[in-house]
């Protein structure tokens, strides 16, 4: 780092060519006079000696939020001889100042530490990147600057709201590993089921007291088993609508992450596939580190544009297996994925579709006016007929506006149970 001359110079040359013109054509000495310390500072400025050294540290309170969540920057100076420094840290987009400025000036003593602190709010699902500030150091009279950029990457990911769901799609099939869903299997668990005459081998504490008392003969009850399912969550980011940070996929992402942590609270195996331009999936699992790579997936989730058509086939079945619940969260604006639905139901998956209204969405990334509320009421009765004439054939739609609770969305969903189900 080395110094270079600041555009002060150019009025300080000015003011001296001005003086010097002045007194020779008027013939005052005073004026030539003035005009010696101001040449006299302009040559010290260039001998300046060199910067003085300033080591920087560079911050950020935490590397996972939430929207909106507030994160804390702080910058330590210190400098090795007395210096002026100036310090920016740009902020990435999508990134607003909460507390306190992102452009600072300090004037360090030799040896003198200072701490500088901001706070800075993330809006939106994003993973934001912070450089490093940019430093410059000023010198005497403001007649050179030494810059430099002070390289400290740190990435903070933020993660959409989590949502308490209570009303989840109820899986039709389960898998063999104990969950919170009764399954028609008879078993060991806590759902009373049928109630049949005692056999040897049968427990003691499974003797129906009552109903032996009234038949005169031992009976049993029997229970009905919990079991677990697999549930895979299939994300449309074939096509995308509304501003930055509210864009459907947003909301899609946010009501993914939400259905995740529900099902991977009753003990479900959660899964994920991003049908788009890039054919991205997580494996079936279930804990806090399978969580963990869906929220990571969906965090990175966007739309990539492509002509090709991604086939169900190409899906392999452990990723997608044949008896999983497929809730699929789309816009239903591409063909494509219509199609790809479409050919999941005809296959014989459990498949709930939530159809993320793009209306909201769009009306927020333009301005409001007759035209364009005309415009959202047609497309909105539009989109209402698209999903009619997919429930006729055979495909199980909720419509969630991408704003409201997903709860109230879900809570008129009627599946049939998983008894009757499978007893046919």
């Amino acid at each position: 780092m080395s110094w270079r001359p600041t555009a002060f110079n150019l009025s300080f040359l000015t003011v001296v060519g001005w003086t010097l013109f002045l007194g020779v054509l008027t013939g005052r000495a005073e004026l030539v006079l003035v005009a010696v310390p101001l040449v006299v500072a302009v040559v010290a400025g260039r001998r300046a000696a060199a910067p003085p050294t300033v080591r920087l540290s560079h911050e950020v309170s935490a590397d996972r939020v939430v929207e909106d969540e507030p994160v804390s920057v702080t910058v330590t100076l210190r400098a090795d001889a007395t210096a002026l420094v100036e310090l920016l840290e740009p902020l990435p987009p999508g990134v607003q100042l909460e507390r306190g400025r992102n452009h600072a000036f300090f004037a360090l003593a030799a040896g003198e530490e200072v701490r500088w602190q901001f706070a800075l709010r993330c809006a939106g699902r994003q993973r934001v990147r912070f450089g490093g500030p940019h430093v410059r150091l000023w010198g005497s009279l403001g007649l050179a600057v030494a810059e430099t950029r002070y390289r400290a990457p740190h990435a903070v990911a933020v993660y959409p709201h989590l949502a308490s769901l209570r009303h989840l799609p109820r899986p039709l099939r389960t898998q063999t590993y104990v969950g919170n869903y009764v399954s028609s299997a008879q078993g060991e668990g806590i759902e009373p089921g049928d109630i049949r005459p005692f056999v040897p081998g049968d427990h003691v504490r499974h003797v129906n007291w009552r109903a032996t008392l009234r038949l005169g003969t031992l009976h049993v009850t029997q229970h009905a088993r919990e079991r677990n399912a697999d549930v895979v969550l299939m994300l449309d980011t074939l096509s995308d609508v509304g501003p930055a940070g509210g864009t459907v996929v947003d909301a899609a992402a946010r009501g993914a992450i939400a259905l995740a942590a529900a099902y991977l609270a009753r003990k479900d195996r959660v899964g994920l596939i991003e049908y788009g331009g890039h054919l991205r999936s997580v494996k079936p699992g279930s804990g806090r580190a399978q969580f963990q790579r869906l929220a990571d997936t969906l965090l990175d989730a966007s739309v990539v544009f492509t002509y090709v058509s991604r086939d169900v086939d190409l899906i392999p079945p452990r990723i997608l297996p044949p008896q999983a619940l497929v809730v699929a969260l789309s816009p239903l604006l591409d063909a494509r994925f219509v199609r790809a639905a479409t050919d999941l139901a005809a296959r014989g998956f459990d498949l709930v579709v939530i159809a993320v209204s793009p209306v909201g969405s769009a009306r927020a990334a333009v301005r409001r006016s007759r035209v364009t509320d005309l415009a959202a009421r047609l497309w909105a009765l539009e989109r209402r007929a698209v999903h009619d004439d997919l429930r006729r054939r055979g495909l199980t739609i909720v419509e969630w506006n991408g704003v409201d609770s997903l709860d109230t969305a879900l809570a008129g969903l009627r599946r049939p149970r998983l008894r009757r189900v499978l007893a046919g």
